[in-house]
């Protein structure tokens, strides 16, 4: 018989034993869910306690809330993305920012990744007062055959130091797709150009600007969308290129800057089709086959970006609530072809509104935790992946915002923002980059002569006449908005100029400024509308002799609709309006009218080919 001490012993061994296991187990799963958990960025827009029968929910999330900090911490989150209706003021996101980040840390969790899509130009989340939008891609690309990598390395570092000071530590931007489809509806001015080289050189200098002001940069969309003719949030686009097309194209920029000695820290993909470099097919939630989308790809992020480009850093999707990817694919699948083709992070992998929708939540979550418990999902894979997103953290320290006091930050942030460096260089990159397209010798316009404008709404109208009147207290000036069409086209008479200001491809309601009726908007005109308008007043002022002038306020290709109707053509890539107490301003608009006035030469380059021949 052994002694009774013997016996004490062994049963405290095998105790000790027993809760090793079971601690090592439930070290396990809170990994595994922790894994899981920093894979994941997710949006907050909106979210109703309290849904109302019928109604979608539009109560955007300005604050941390308690349904919020408890997804965020029993999820382990990893990031959260931004968009306009988060963002009211400065003390406003700062606190929200502040808050999320400060909630981490109470919870010994990693912080958040806090990004935005603040490109500059048509897409930028922040609001004017908060912060300068730029004019945008194009327009630096309009600006590179005399000034190189000067703007896109300023206005990089100018975007950067205002995200800086809000807290802001990722920015998907920049965009490097190269546009040669004039037809493209969502890329457009989005893009630099359609030269790979300018648009690596361009998107190389911007990665740095960011990174060296220590906000995390991610280049999009790989492998590239700058030639199609389907908008990914509202459809699967496909790109029919060859393999020698993609490299000599579309992959160039990313190949370029990633092998460069400041690759960007992430890399977004793309929701599109390129059956050149993967035409496997998948099956769809409605029981089709689909060839598989370059974001759930193993050929397109890890054969190739992962391998082939040697990118080392973090692959992030684009957001997965997207048409081209949700109308085939359900939440929970979507994300489990991501991560097994090689995303670190699933940006937008599921919608939460209401409470509802967070019950649904820990189910998808858990059927994602399942999947690697299963080795469904790769262990070995995730547990790189998960180093990647923990590294970066650290290496852009990306919980600083704690640093100092919340009171602090905000203070520091109402002192310096808008920066006034930014207002400045945002009027130079309008005024150098600026493109006389064609003039029949009528530039510039005298101050005796009537001006008679056409703008696509209301604020570009008002944005247009203060300008003008800043430039010039002579002028005569009547400007008619298209939001609402005319019954008829405007006579010009003979002693008048003509002024027309297009947006092609027509802009969104809410970058309308506000200014024009509710009634207006609700019936407002479409870009084919307006375009038959337009052309019958050009006809109108032809007949009468009365020089035309066409700015092209977005993609410069519509010129070559209206050429031979046109004495003189002008393109500025974007069409940024701030309008506050009813009150509409914008370079632009100054640089339009100093052009006019012949105060300023046009010095911008076109950076895509337009036809300025008549049709």
């Amino acid at each position: 018989m052994k002694p009774l001490s013997f016996v004490i012993s062994t049963l405290v061994l095998l105790l000790l034993l027993l809760c090793t296991k079971q601690g090592l187990a439930n070290s396990s799963e809170e990994s595994y869910e922790h894994m899981i958990g920093q894979k994941i960025m997710l949006d907050f827009r909106y979210y109703c306690a309290e849904k109302i029968s019928g109604r979608p929910c539009n109560e955007p999330v300005l604050g941390l809330t308690d349904d919020v900090a408890d997804i965020l911490v029993t999820g382990q989150i990893g990031g959260v993305i931004l968009f306009s209706e988060n963002i009211q003021s400065i003390e406003q996101v700062i606190t929200f920012i502040y808050d999320m980040q400060a909630l981490m840390q109470k919870h010994s969790l990693p912080p958040l990744f806090i990004a935005v899509d603040q490109e500059g130009g048509r897409v930028a989340r922040f609001p004017d007062q908060i912060t300068t939008r730029f004019v945008g891609n194009m327009a630096i690309g309009a600006t590179f055959e005399k000034f190189g990598t000067e703007y896109a390395t300023s206005v990089a570092a100018g975007i950067a130091q205002a995200m800086n000071l809000l807290g802001v530590n990722v920015n998907f931007a920049p965009n490097v797709d190269v546009n040669v489809n004039p037809a493209n509806p969502v890329i457009n001015v989005r893009s630099y150009g359609e030269s790979p080289a300018v648009v690596a050189e361009l998107g190389l200098a911007t990665v740095r600007a960011f990174q060296q002001q220590h906000l995390i940069s991610a280049i999009k969309h790989f492998p590239g969308h700058g030639d199609t003719h389907v908008d990914s949030h509202s459809g699967l686009p496909r790109v029919d290129h060859t393999r020698t097309e993609i490299e000599a194209k579309d992959i160039f920029p990313f190949r370029t800057i990633i092998g460069s000695k400041t690759p960007p820290a992430m890399v977004m993909s793309a929701h599109i089709q390129y059956p050149a470099l993967d035409d496997s097919e998948i099956m769809s939630k409605t029981g089709k086959k689909t060839i598989v989308p370059a974001t759930l790809s193993r050929k397109i992020l890890y054969d190739l970006l992962r391998k082939d480009l040697s990118f080392e850093g973090v692959i992030v999707t684009d957001a997965l609530d997207m048409q081209a990817i949700s109308q085939f694919f359900t939440q929970a699948d979507a994300a489990l072809h991501a991560f097994k083709a090689g995303a670190d992070i699933a940006l937008m992998p599921y919608m939460i509104r209401t409470k509802s929708d967070i019950k649904g939540f820990w189910k998808w979550q858990q059927r994602l935790v399942q999947a690697l418990r299963s080795g469904k999902l790769d262990k070995t894979e995730l547990l790189e992946s998960a180093s990647r997103i923990k590294k970066l953290k650290q290496q852009f320290e990306v919980g600083r915002i704690l640093n100092e006091s919340k009171k602090e930050r905000i203070k520091q942030a109402k002192d310096l923002l808008p920066i006034e460096a930014n207002k400045k260089l945002e009027k130079q990159l309008a005024k150098h980059s600026i493109t006389r397209l064609t003039d029949n010798d009528i530039l510039p316009l005298s101050e005796k002569q009537g001006w008679e404008v056409v703008m696509p709404d209301k604020a570009r109208c008002d944005a247009f006449i203060r300008s003008v009147k800043k430039s010039s207290s002579a002028v005569k000036i009547n400007c008619t908005s298209l939001a609402a069409i005319p019954a008829e086209p405007i006579h010009v008479s003979k002693n008048k100029v003509l002024v027309v200001g297009d947006i092609t491809p027509l802009h969104s309601a809410y970058e309308m400024g506000g200014m024009d009726p509710t009634d207006v908007l609700i019936k407002r005109a479409s870009n084919q509308q307006q375009h038959e308008w337009i052309l019958s007043t050009m006809q109108n002022a032809r007949a009468n002799n009365v020089p035309v002038i066409f700015v092209a306020l977005r993609a410069p290709y519509i010129v070559s609709d209206f050429a031979p109707y046109i004495d003189s053509a002008l393109a500025t890539y974007g069409y940024n309006v701030e309008v506050r107490n009813n009150v509409a301003s914008g370079a632009v608009y100054e640089s339009i009218v100093e052009v006019l006035l012949g105060t300023t030469e046009p010095k911008g380059q076109l950076p895509v080919t337009v036809e300025l021949h008549s049709k």
